[in-house]
């Protein structure tokens, strides 16, 4: 009398757990750091939070941030898994396997970024900008991935009708979050460069270059 729902056939079990980590995670922070947590929300319509934490030491490197991080690259690692599942899906034997091998280059990414970032900062003579600069990026970057938690969870439970509209609307929704929230970094007055030369050079090097770099290790 009644059809089953068809569901994409992934290996809920370990999925779950990962899930329930992030969850874990986020709750942790909006219990030990609730303040900080609720205003983090309000860069959705405003730049307030960016001036309320940004004499706090240290600026990058504090608990609150590295926890998030750990929120940011394992939600960017199930993003692209489960684009890769959806729409490439013949080239993974293994799911868990080839999530590691995802949330191993996602961290390898940020990491190479940070250090271009650092190198750049220092021959460029603007390291504290370049430190301002890694606080608003982590700070949007947590913003957005908090957003992106609940459409991950859908995602992952969704039916096959559902899975790939719901997938989709996620990549769309991170996209325009995260051009918005780049625009407005590069048009804040402590970073603007004096030579359009240098700026041009400076995102090259410091958008550009780790993607290039993670995906000749992840093709070769």
């Amino acid at each position: 009398m009644f059809e089953g729902i068809e569901r994409i056939a992934f290996s809920k079990d370990w999925i779950t757990i990962v899930l329930m980590l992030v969850l874990a995670l986020i709750t942790i922070v909006k219990f030990v750091y609730s303040e900080r947590f609720s205003k983090l929300f309000s860069l959705l319509y405003s730049e307030k939070y960016y001036s309320d934490y940004l004499k706090n030491k240290p600026l990058v490197f504090n608990k609150f941030h590295l926890l998030l991080f750990l929120v940011i690259i394992i939600n960017v690692s199930l993003l692209v898994f489960f684009s890769f599942k959806t729409f490439n899906s013949s080239n993974i034997s293994n799911d868990f396997t080839f999530f590691i091998q995802v949330l191993i280059l996602v961290i390898l990414y940020i990491f190479i970024r940070y250090f271009i970032g650092y190198f750049l900062g220092v021959i460029f003579e603007i390291y504290e900008n370049q430190k301002y600069v890694t606080f608003l990026k982590i700070s949007n970057l947590s913003f957005i991935s908090i957003l992106t938690f609940p459409l991950l969870v859908l995602i992952n439970f969704s039916s096959i009708s559902l899975h790939k509209f719901l997938l989709v609307f996620s990549i769309i929704i991170v996209l325009i979050l995260s051009f918005i929230r780049y625009y407005t970094i590069l048009k804040n007055e402590r970073i603007k460069f004096n030579n359009l030369f240098y700026l041009f050079l400076y995102l090259c090097a410091l958008e550009i270059a780790p993607f290039i770099v993670i995906y000749k290790m992840f093709v070769y």
